[in-house]
């Protein structure tokens, strides 16, 4: 049977039907696409509170900071040194109590002032003679390495400027060897290593201020010190400063991060040891400078260090077991015009994971003399007890 061609034509109002529903449909999904893409960018980002300012600057929230920075606990008590003697207080970020003496008994054996009994000397410093001298000194031109300007005026003040600018008044006796007492051996606090911010410097020195009066907050001035030092408001605790802000300073931040030089940050040795090839270990003028590599063999030759095993204090027979017992056991040979051993911690065999001491171990191992500045061998610190270090008697 023949059919026409009308007859197998899709009429045309069918046609239309299919058109509109397509149309309508694609609409549909069109604005239900825009309308999700337009909910997920609006969608709101939630805020964090801001900091509370009096909570943060309540003077027990600082004082308890404060001890935190200092000794890396909030119950700090004298710890047994190998030796039997009870000579270390726990070192907290800012490596206070490798320095200074902070309770009776406590010998870090180090020439760095007395701590205790800061809060009342504290008053009296920016009223002294020397004071005066220091203030005339910088008058014109700041403390180089600080920038700083001697101008405390209260307690606070002086032990918060002591921190920011250590060589803007150097107690007598305690200054870098051949300086006449006018350059500080401690560091700017602020600075690379310690990285202390503006918020832990007001703490540690709300700290100190209490100290001697444990649980009497009274004589806590610190924040009202530090506005009125710097003319500024008071800091939040994040305020550290801005060090790494220039292209070269980022290599510094590579070097910072690095396995070694990160061990060696964390357990202190930069801040009595010399160590060639880290960045953070060039100021130590406490311990000797260490260049194992060359040092190593004649110590462990030596009648001392001989005499050291025959009364069964010292064990090594190889450099390497040498350097291993420098650090986890202290006092089992103490180099010759360098203390008793009481100013290296004693708790590095707790402290230190094995892989971290094969790692210093391995380093200080290929530290040889020719590494060491020329000045540095020259210097009242060198690598060992000779009147000239690095030079054969």
């Amino acid at each position: 049977m023949n059919h026409s061609n009308s007859d197998q034509s899709v009429p045309l109002w069918k046609l239309s039907i299919v058109l509109i529903a397509a149309i309508a449909l694609t609409v549909f999904v069109l604005k239900g696409g825009t309308k999700n893409k337009e909910t997920t960018v609006e969608t709101p980002i939630e805020e964090v509170a801001a900091p509370d300012l009096e909570k943060l600057f309540a003077v027990p929230a600082l004082v308890k900071e404060g001890e935190f920075l200092i000794f890396g606990t909030n119950r700090p008590e004298l710890e047994v040194a190998l030796s039997g003697k009870f000579d270390r207080m726990p070192i907290g970020k800012g490596k206070c109590a490798f320095c200074h003496i902070f309770v009776e008994g406590h010998n870090p054996a180090v020439r760095c002032p007395d701590i205790r009994g800061i809060e009342k000397r504290s008053h009296d410093r920016p009223k002294e003679a020397r004071y005066l001298m220091f203030s005339e000194k910088f008058a014109d031109e700041p403390e180089p390495v600080s920038g700083f300007k001697p101008k405390a005026k209260t307690g606070g003040q002086y032990i918060l400027e002591s921190m920011y600018c250590p060589s803007c008044y150097v107690v007598e006796g305690f200054g870098v060897p051949g300086t006449d007492d006018l350059s500080s051996k401690m560091p700017v606090m602020h600075h690379m290593p310690y990285l202390l911010s503006d918020y832990d410097m007001i703490a540690v020195t709300a700290y100190l201020q209490t100290m001697d009066t444990p649980g009497n907050y009274s004589k806590v001035t610190a924040p009202q010190d530090w506005q009125n030092y710097f003319k500024k408001d008071l800091p939040l605790p994040d305020g550290s400063p801005k060090v790494f802000a220039s292209i070269e300073s980022l290599a510094e931040t590579e070097k910072l991060i690095a396995p070694i030089e990160g061990i060696i940050e964390k357990n202190g040795c930069f801040v009595c040891h010399k160590i060639p090839g880290i960045e953070i270990a060039k100021t130590g003028l406490i311990g000797p400078i260490l260049a194992l590599k060359s040092t190593a063999a004649r110590r462990l030759a030596s009648p001392e260090y001989q005499q050291a095993v025959s009364e069964g204090r010292a064990k090594a027979t190889t450099e390497r077991e040498y350097v291993m017992e420098s650090i986890l056991n202290p006092t089992a040979f103490i180099l010759p015009g360098f203390g008793h051993g009481d100013g290296m911690p004693s708790d590095y065999a707790r402290k230190m994971t094995l892989g971290d001491v094969d790692k210093v171990v391995t380093y200080l191992l290929t530290i040889d003399e020719t590494m060491v500045e020329k000045e540095d061998l020259l210097s009242p610190v060198g690598i060992d007890d000779r009147t000239e270090a690095g030079h054969e008697e």
